[in-house]
């Protein structure tokens, strides 16, 4: 009881002295310990004055208002009682150094200077370290990397220890842990690991992560394929087990189809985009049109991983008819009226290498050598039809710049591909309309060159807030595609050589080969709405022309100089595991309409 009674008269001792001290008024306010900041700026910031009454709580709630200045180490404020009535506050404060350098470690893949220059936008040299400039800091930073496709943590925004006058700015940048692939059976790991530019212990990109996963799926390879991140050895390791699903490779077709001239042809076909899990593609293509010419057959193969320096080779040897002239649509409107058949059996070969030069540019050599033999010659018009048998050799040298993403279908980014192409060609017979072009007889050489530049703009989806992030394929988005080409060709060249405009891909709406010439020009603009990850609406516009070229054929006028045409429609595409399949109905600038059908993507 009494031990109680002695606590009770403590407490109410301490309350009475806290009573008094908070009761005195402030008879002076003396700062101590700055050299840089003023009393003025320092006093300012309080609540308290003098000849006001002091209070245990004011006294806190200034300390943390002069602390918030950002320019002080410590702050701390003492009352020194004077009298029976009054106190005095002492302000003490320590503060930060004056920043004379700024040391940046850590950083990887954002340049020292570009850094460099976001804290200088907060912090200025030979001033003093403000601490409220650091959030600010921080964030800039985050957004550097953010914008980048990279993750970056701070490990230290301060002045060093060891060198006050130092601005110390430490980062820890998120980097690429295990990737273990979950599902392979068929598909040689190795092979999945040429294809990801994203290699463990290098700074983890998270564009460029989700592109690899976007060009794995686009293989064809994978039915599906999705990645999880795991615990790494650190929260800034990003490790991942990737589960596929192995789509069948192989195919063997056999059946009827109608060509891109619109004639019935029976296939067969034997392709396999995987040969082995190594990523080669093998092929064999037979066909049989109704009209006769004899089977075509065309053997393929290519290896996109020739050698560790992602050469990529292509190889195909040729026996095909050609059908000149004979459509490009399975309904139409407006089409000329075509009954002469010229046609044409081409042999030969061509061989492609490519290999990159840098992140985003390639370059490409390649050679097609061929005979062509006019075929199955039925005319009503003794002189309505070319006729230029003989041997053609061709070098095709490429540049390419592609920022595109992703590689099968672009959201987003840009191309320009650069193209030339000498040629040698020996033609041993003419007749027809060019019949009278006697200087194509014999060997001549050509150069044709060409220019296409492609865009693509699209809006990226807005991560909502608490969303985790998504490590998968690039989700199908609204695209506006753009493309514009131009071709020139000097020296003497075949007809047949010449640049064409017209049809499912080029100038839609107009017959094949509807224009020619030795110039050409193509513009397109589309718009591709996604419906599922594997289906496309697409509306389109086309402008463009050839001309310089050879005379009249088939009631097909041509123009010496440039003069262009439009077309426009709207169109499905789809990805099937045969690959692409396109069909746009398209109309001209005459009323006609044209239905076309086709096995490729657009651009």
């Amino acid at each position: 009881m009494q031990f109680r009674l002695f606590v009770l008269l403590s407490l109410l001792f301490v309350a009475t002295l806290a009573w008094a001290q908070d009761g005195r008024r402030i008879r002076e306010i003396e700062v101590r310990g700055n050299t840089r900041i003023s009393t003025v700026a320092i006093t300012s910031t309080m609540r308290l004055k003098v000849g006001q009454t002091a209070s245990s709580a004011a006294i806190t709630r200034d300390q943390d208002s002069i602390l918030n200045l950002g320019f002080f180490k410590k702050v701390q404020i003492f009352s020194k009682d004077v009298g029976d009535s009054e106190t005095d506050l002492l302000v003490d404060v320590e503060e930060y150094p004056v920043v004379k350098e700024i040391l940046i470690e850590g950083n990887t893949v954002i340049k020292t200077e570009v850094i460099r220059e976001v804290v200088l936008t907060h912090q200025q040299l030979n001033e003093i370290w403000n601490n409220r400039a650091a959030p600010q800091i921080v964030a800039d930073v985050r957004k550097l990397y953010e914008d980048a496709g990279y993750f970056a943590e701070f490990e230290q925004l301060a002045p060093a220890d060891e060198s006050p006058n130092t601005l110390s700015l430490k980062l820890l940048e998120a980097t690429l842990g295990e990737i273990r692939f979950v599902g392979l059976n068929r598909t040689k790991e190795s092979t999945v690991r040429k294809i990801m530019k994203s290699k463990p212990g290098e700074a983890f990109n998270l564009e460029q992560f989700r592109q690899d996963m976007t060009n794995l799926f686009y293989t064809n390879w994978f039915e599906d394929l999705r990645p999880e991140r795991k615990v790494g050895e650190s929260p800034s390791v990003f490790d991942f087990d990737v589960t596929v699903k192995e789509a069948r490779t192989a195919i063997i077709n056999a059946g009827v189809a109608l060509d891109p001239q619109s004639r019935i042809v029976g296939t067969l076909s034997a392709t396999d985009s995987n040969f082995r899990g190594t990523g080669q593609n093998v092929g064999l293509f037979l066909s049989q049109a109704t009209v006769g010419g004899g089977p075509s057959a065309e053997l393929g193969w290519g290896n996109p991983f020739y050698d560790d320096h992602d050469t990529s080779v292509n190889f195909r040897v040729f026996s095909k008819v050609v059908y000149n002239f004979t459509g490009s649509g399975l309904f139409t409107n407006g089409s000329a009226s075509v009954d002469d058949r010229f046609d044409e059996r081409r042999t030969g070969f061509s061989i492609n290498a490519s290999r990159p030069i840098g992140k985003m540019h390639r370059a490409s050599l390649g050679l097609l050598a061929r005979n062509a033999k006019t075929i199955d010659l039925s005319t009503t018009n003794s002189q309505n039809f070319i006729q230029q048998d003989g041997d053609l050799v061709t070098v095709q040298m490429g540049y390419d710049y592609n920022s595109s993403t992703p590689v099968a279908e672009p959201v987003k980014g840009e191309a320009v591909q650069f193209l030339v192409e000498p040629g040698y060609s020996n033609i041993t017979k003419i007749g027809g309309t060019i019949g009278q072009n006697t200087e194509l007889l014999g060997q001549k050489t050509f150069v044709r060159s060409s220019i296409e530049v492609r865009k693509y703009f699209s809006k990226e989806p807005k991560k909502k807030e608490g969303e985790e992030e998504e490590f998968g394929v690039i989700a199908p988005r609204p695209v506006v595609a753009l493309r514009a080409r131009y071709g020139v060709i000097s020296g003497t060249v075949p007809f047949f050589e010449q640049l064409f405009i017209g049809g499912a891909d080029s100038l839609r709406g107009y017959e094949n080969q509807r224009f020619w010439g030795n110039q050409s020009f193509l513009a397109t603009a589309e718009y591709r709405h996604p419906i599922q990850r594997s289906f496309n609406l697409v509306g389109f516009v086309d402008y463009g022309g050839a001309w310089g070229g050879y005379g009249e054929l088939n009631n097909f006028s041509q123009s010496s100089k440039p003069n262009f045409h439009l077309g426009y429609g709207a169109g499905l595409a789809f990805r099937t595991p045969m690959g692409p399949i396109r069909i746009d109905f398209a109309w001209n600038e005459t009323g006609g309409s044209r239905t076309h059908f086709s096995f490729a993507t657009s651009f």
